[in-house]
C-alpha cells in the first residue's frame, strides 16, 4: 500500500510490525519471519528492486519488528542499521512473548543521535527515544514532516513500558520531543494504520494523538 510519495506499507499482519519500503532504498523493520515470502510477494507487485533495497534500519530490539532481519538481509543483501544502545538479545527481544526462534540479528552498523538515513528523496535524521526500549529510535525528516516512528507512538496511542527495557519516565521525555517537532504531516507508526494530512479519511488522528501528550 502506497502512504507517501515512495514510501510503501509492505506487511503488519498478524503479530508482525508494519514493514516500511522507502525510495525504494530503505526498509524499516522486518517483521517477526512469518510473512516474509509474502513481503517480498508485495515488493513485486509494487515493483520494487530488490536489488535496490540497499538499508535495513530496526527501530528497537523487539522480535516483532527484528525477527526476520537476518532473511531479509539475505534475500535483499542490505546493511542492517541499529541504534548504539539497541542490545538484541533473546531476553531484549523478547521473543518468547511471540513465540518465535531467535536469531541474533547480524547488525553492520550501529546508529547514534542525529545520524542522516538518507534516500532519493526523504533526509531522515536518527533520534533516540527510549522508553518502549532502551535502544528505540524514530527516524523524522522535518523538511517533509514524516515521521517514522517505531513503537513510541501511534495513531490511537503509544508505547508500552510494562515489558523489560520499559520505562515510562524515559517515553514521556521522548513523547514530548516528538511534541516539539511542529508540523507532522505524515506518521508512520511501528503498527496500526498510518496517517496522513493528505489523506482525507485521516480525520485528524495527528493532531488528535499529539494533544494527549503530556
Amino acid at each position: 500500500m502506497k502512504i507517501a510519495e515512495n514510501i510503501l506499507l509492505l506487511n503488519g499482519a498478524g503479530m508482525d510490525s508494519n514493514v516500511y519500503c522507502v525510495d525504494n532504498e530503505v526498509l524499516v523493520d522486518t517483521g517477526t519471519g512469518s510473512f516474509v515470502e509474502q513481503t517480498l510477494e508485495q515488493m513485486e507487485r509494487f515493483d520494487v528492486d530488490k536489488k535496490g533495497i540497499e538499508k535495513i534500519v530496526l527501530t528497537h530490539e523487539h522480535f516483532d519488528h527484528t525477527g526476520a532481519t537476518n532473511e531479509f538481509k539475505k534475500k535483499l543483501g542490505a546493511e542492517v542499521l541499529a541504534h548504539s544502545e539497541a542490545e538484541i538479545t533473546e531476553k531484549t527481544s523478547i521473543s518468547e512473548a511471540f513465540e518465535g526462534d531467535f536469531v541474533s540479528p547480524d547488525i553492520d552498523e550501529r546508529l547514534e543521535e542525529n545520524d542522516k538515513i538518507k534516500t532519493s528523496n526523504y533526509t531522515f535524521e536518527v533520534l533516540h527515544t527510549p522508553g518502549h526500549s532502551p535502544g528505540s529510535i524514530v527516524l523524522w525528516d522535518s523538511e517533509k514532516g514524516v515521521l517514522l516512528s517505531g513503537d513510541l507512538i501511534f495513531t490511537d496511542g503509544f508505547g508500552r513500558t510494562d515489558i523489560p527495557g520499559g520505562d515510562e519516565k524515559k517515553i514521556k521525555e521522548s513523547l514530548r520531543r516528538i511534541k516539539e517537532f511542529g508540523d507532522i504531516s505524515v506518521l508512520l507508526p511501528g503498527h496500526g494504520t498510518p496517517a496522513s494530512k493528505e489523506n482525507i479519511y485521516d480525520d485528524g488522528a495527528i493532531e488528535n494523538i499529539i494533544s494527549q501528550i503530556q
